[in-house]
Parts: structure tokens; C-alpha cells; sequence
């Protein structure tokens, strides 16, 4: 193997070895205003409206939402939940991002305006 090649694979192990100490790896950075966009529907009044993020997945993932697009006095409810265990839930401040682990995660909208934000999806690392 010649000098430049054991190069390439000495920086190709270090590179990988290092992504594999990361809990999840983002293919992007989502934030308050990267990622996919997702909105909410205004609340009827009665009963919360919401939006999915995923649904059943065969795997855990790892979810980052960020709420960015709304009335700036608001929260939403993220709910994540993993099989059959308890829903969890974490409201969100307009602004602010949250990272979920689930096999399902869903946004809740209470307010009666529409809203709105990003998010990221990141596969679970076999120590889940």
C-alpha cells in the first residue's frame, strides 16, 4: 500500500470512529428556521389539532423540532412515544427546539392560529 493510500484509510477510520461516538448523526442541522418545514392547523377550540413527524417507524428515531412560525407567546406539545410505552410529552416555547426519541412523534397545536417550525430526523445508534 503505498504512503498516500494508508493516508486516505488512516483518515477514513479516524472520520468514522469519530461519527460513531455521537449519540445521532443529523443529515441536516435542523434549527428554528432549517429543516423540514412542518404546520399545525388553528385548534377548533375542543379538541387539539396536530401534525406528525413520524408515525410507527420500525426503529426508534431521534427528532429534533423547533418551533418558529406563530404567535410569540405560545407553546406547542411534542409528544413522542416508543411501542406501546407511555406517551411522552415536552411543550415547546415559540423559538425553542426539542430533541424526541420515539417510534412516533406528533406535534399538538391547543391555540386557535396556525403554526409552524422545522425539523430533523436522525436514526437511533444500535446502543438504543
Amino acid at each position: 500500500m503505498t504512503p498516500l493510500r494508508f493516508g486516505w484509510l488512516a483518515l477514513g477510520l479516524a472520520a468514522t470512529a469519530a461519527l460513531a461516538q455521537a449519540p445521532y448523526v443529523w443529515t441536516i442541522n435542523p434549527g428554528p428556521k432549517s429543516g423540514t418545514k412542518w404546520m399545525v392547523k388553528p385548534s377548533n377550540g375542543v379538541e387539539e389539532s396536530s401534525t406528525a413527524v413520524v408515525m410507527d417507524a420500525p426503529k426508534p428515531v431521534w427528532a429534533r423540532v423547533c418551533y418558529s412560525i406563530g404567535p410569540s407567546e405560545s407553546v406547542v406539545t411534542v409528544y413522542s412515544q416508543r411501542g406501546q410505552a407511555d406517551v411522552n410529552s415536552t411543550e415547546l416555547a415559540w423559538g425553542g427546539c426539542a430533541d424526541v426519541f420515539g417510534r412516533s412523534i406528533w406535534i399538538g397545536n391547543a391555540h386557535a392560529q396556525t403554526v409552524g417550525g422545522y425539523y430533523g430526523i436522525a436514526p437511533a445508534t444500535p446502543a438504543d
